[in-house]
């Protein structure tokens, strides 16, 4: 039987915490890493081997406002963005950095969007050769229209990346942003073997899973199980009572599991 494990998108500071909980792994922003200081970015490492609680994967790929399509696309700033980004994803000891970046993928109007696809594609190989450079995988994850004109379905992911043909880049998929695009979780079996990480919430207001709130878990974890899926699954909603929520997401995520 497939095991997943379950980490929780959460900040630095939240390292102790989700420990204490339970959490198999947390999932880091790297924007919100860089804003350390070096003595509180080592404070973070050694809480985190302290508690063998590693940032497993890691988001934010690229800085806030920093466009990847579209007239304004900087190749310099770019490369420095990722150079920063990937030698962090390694520092950290993460297996795997996702291109998220709400706003990086918003078309200008009157952009042609077929050349914001090419431009798209050529980011994506750019990012192949840094996942090649630092030994780590990279994943997309499409997201909802309201924050990316480009690239909103898992379905769509996939395809790039099977098209491609690159083997360090694969396909991230969120079950909130999912369900805001009315697609099917049967869209992930057409990601097939590129399928590398997943993410859920409860789909009113993306909020922390828990008991009785509304949101079929059961479902996600079995469509995972039947095409053979036995990767991460991250809580990624905010917890504002950090340990109270984090533990109830993870106890109706861990019950979800058990029950396919």
């Amino acid at each position: 039987m497939n095991a997943f494990r379950i980490g929780i998108c959460a900040g630095p500071g939240d390292v102790e915490r989700a420990a204490r909980v339970g959490y198999d792994y947390i999932e880091l922003n790297l924007n919100d890493v860089l804003t350390l200081d070096e003595s509180a970015y080592r404070d973070m490492a050694a809480r985190m081997a302290k508690r063998a609680l590693y940032a497993e994967v890691v988001s934010g790929m690229l800085p806030p406002g920093l466009p990847i399509v579209g007239p304004d696309v900087s190749a310099r700033r770019l490369h420095e963005a990722l150079d920063r980004s990937f030698d962090l994803a390694q520092a950290l000891g993460a297996e795997l950095i996702l291109l998220d970046c709400e706003g990086a993928r918003k078309l200008p109007s009157r952009f042609d969007p077929a050349m914001a696809w090419r431009q798209f594609g050529n980011f994506v190989r750019i990012v192949q050769s840094y996942a090649v450079r630092f030994d780590v995988k990279a994943a997309l994850l499409p997201l909802r229209r309201s924050a990316a004109d480009l690239l909103n379905h898992a379905s769509e992911a996939g395809m790039i990346c099977a098209m491609l043909q690159l083997d360090r880049v694969g396909v991230a998929a969120s079950s909130y942003n999912m369900a805001l695009e009315a697609e099917s979780l049967r869209s992930l079996q057409r990601t097939g073997s590129l399928l590398w990480h997943v993410r859920t919430s409860n789909v009113l207001g993306n909020l922390p899973p828990k008991e009785g709130d509304g949101e079929d878990y059961e479902r996600l974890f079995a469509a995972l199980r039947e095409m053979g899926y036995a990767g991460r699954v991250s809580c990624e909603a905010p917890c504002p009572d950090f340990e109270a929520d984090a533990a109830a997401a993870l106890e109706r995520l861990r019950r979800a599991q058990a029950a396919v």
